[in-house]
C-alpha cells in the first residue's frame, strides 16, 4: 500500500514526528546559531546537485572559512570543505537549527523551523513548469516554507507568481534567475563538448535526452518510456542524416527507468540534470519544467502528451490550458516520429517559450544570491541589521 495516497493517514501518522522534531529543534537552537555555518539541501536531502550546489561552490571558493554543511546520503561525493550529514537525523536537525542560513530547493517537512535569527533561501526545482504544486493544488498539510522564507529565487515572471500562490509567501522576490541556469545562459560549445566528455559519449552522433516526469500510480517504482525510444532513435537518424543515441532520466520520485531499448542509456542517477542538459541536442518531456529550461540552450523540445486529459484528471491539474502553450508538442506516438523525422526544419519556438513565462534569466543568479547571503553575514559583524 502506498501511504502517500491516503493523505489524510499519512499526516495523523506524521503528527508525532512533527511534534519530537519542533521540539528538538528548538534544544539545538538554543546552543546558539553559528554566524557563518550554511546549510544546503537538495531534493531533500537525496543529491549534492542544482541551485543550493551552484550557491555552495561559489561561496565556498570566496569564503574558505565559513562551515558549510549539506544533508545527503552516505557515500554522496562534495568538494574538499563541505561537510555533510545524513537527511532528516537528529544530527541534521541540529546543524539546521544552529546555521545561520539554510538553502533549499524542496519543500520543508511540516515539522521544520527556522528561528527569526536564520535566513532561509528558496531557489526551487522548477520555475515554469506546467502542474499546479503545494497549496495551488491541496493546501491542507500546512506547508510552513511561505511563512518561513526571507528570499525566493526566481527566473520569471511565472516564477514570481507561484511563490505568491504556492508557497503563500509575500516577502522579497529575487528575479534574476535561478542559480543552476546560470550554466545554461552561459553556455559555450567548450561547455557541452566538456559535458559530452564527462558522459562518455560517442563523438558525432546526436542526443536525444528524455526526461518524463512521475505518475502518482509508479511513484517508488520504475519508470517506462511512453513510446518507442527505437522507433524515435531511428526516425532521428532518418530526417538528420547522422547517428543518433539516447539518454533516459527517470523522476527523482522513482526508483529507475526502463525505457525498453539498450539504445538508451539510464542516466537518472547522474547528479546534475545541467550536465545532462548541455550534452543533449532535443529535449523530450511531457510535463516537466525542464522543458523550461532546456530552451535557455536555443535547442529543440518536443512535449509528448497523448494523455493529457488523463494525467489532468489522475495526477495533477496544469496552470493553464497546454494549447495556449507555445512548447512544441506531440499528442500521439506517430505525430511525435514525424516531428523527429522533420527536426531539422522544425520552428525555434524558444523566443515564444520565454515570454510565455516572462523568463529573467540574466546568467549571474548565482553571484546574486551569494552576494545576498553575504551581506546580511557581514551586517552581523558589524552590528547593522541587514
Amino acid at each position: 500500500m502506498n501511504i502517500h495516497r491516503l493523505p489524510r493517514l499519512y499526516r495523523a501518522l506524521l503528527m508525532p514526528r512533527k511534534w519530537l522534531g519542533r521540539c528538538f529543534m528548538r534544544l539545538a537552537h538554543a546552543a546558539g546559531v553559528r554566524r557563518t555555518k550554511i546549510f544546503f539541501s537538495s531534493f531533500r536531502g537525496r543529491q549534492y546537485s542544482d541551485s543550493p550546489r551552484a550557491i555552495c561552490e561559489l561561496l565556498l571558493k570566496r569564503h574558505p572559512d565559513w562551515d558549510f554543511v549539506w544533508q545527503v546520503p552516505r557515500g554522496a561525493s562534495v568538494p574538499e570543505g563541505v561537510r555533510t550529514v545524513r537527511p532528516h537525523t537528529p544530527r541534521a536537525l541540529w546543524e539546521i537549527s544552529t546555521a545561520r542560513a539554510i538553502v533549499d530547493n524542496y519543500n520543508r517537512p511540516v515539522y521544520m523551523l527556522k528561528f527569526p535569527d536564520q535566513l532561509y533561501v528558496q531557489t526551487w526545482h522548477g520555475d515554469r513548469g506546467f502542474k499546479k504544486m503545494l497549496n495551488d493544488l491541496d493546501p491542507s498539510p500546512g506547508y510552513p516554507d511561505g511563512k518561513q522564507m526571507d528570499l525566493a529565487v526566481a527566473g520569471s515572471r511565472f516564477g514570481v507568481s507561484l511563490y505568491r500562490s504556492a508557497f503563500g509567501y509575500a516577502g522579497e522576490v529575487m528575479a534574476q534567475g535561478i542559480p543552476r541556469n546560470d550554466a545554461l545562459v552561459n553556455a559555450t560549445e567548450a561547455d557541452t563538448e566538456s559535458a559530452r566528455r564527462a558522459l562518455g559519449l560517442p563523438e558525432g552522433a546526436g542526443v536525444l535526452l528524455y526526461a518524463p516526469t512521475f505518475r502518482n500510480e509508479t511513484v517508488g517504482g520504475i519508470q517506462s518510456s511512453g513510446f518507442s525510444l527505437d522507433r524515435a532513435l531511428n526516425a532521428l537518424e532518418e530526417g538528420t542524416g547522422h547517428p543518433w543515441i539516447a539518454l533516459g532520466r527517470a523522476h527523482d520520485l522513482n526508483a529507475g527507468a526502463d525505457f525498453g531499448t539498450a539504445r538508451c542509456r539510464d542516466v537518472s542517477r547522474w547528479p546534475e540534470m545541467t550536465d545532462l542538459m548541455l550534452a543533449s541536442d532535443l529535449l523530450i518531456t511531457d510535463y516537466s519544467s525542464c522543458a523550461g529550461d532546456f530552451i535557455l540552450l536555443r535547442r529543440p523540445v518536443i512535449l509528448y502528451q497523448p494523455d493529457r486529459a488523463q494525467f489532468a484528471a489522475n495526477d495533477r491539474q496544469m496552470y493553464f490550458d497546454m494549447d495556449e502553450c507555445p512548447h512544441m508538442a506531440a499528442l500521439s506516438e506517430e505525430q511525435l516520429m514525424d516531428m523527429l523525422r522533420r527536426l531539422p526544419d522544425l520552428p525555434d519556438v524558444s523566443a515564444q517559450v520565454g515570454r510565455f513565462y516572462g523568463i529573467c534569466e540574466t546568467g549571474r543568479a548565482t553571484q546574486a544570491v551569494c552576494r545576498w547571503i553575504e551581506e546580511r553575514v557581514a551586517a552581523e559583524d558589524d552590528g547593522t541589521e541587514s
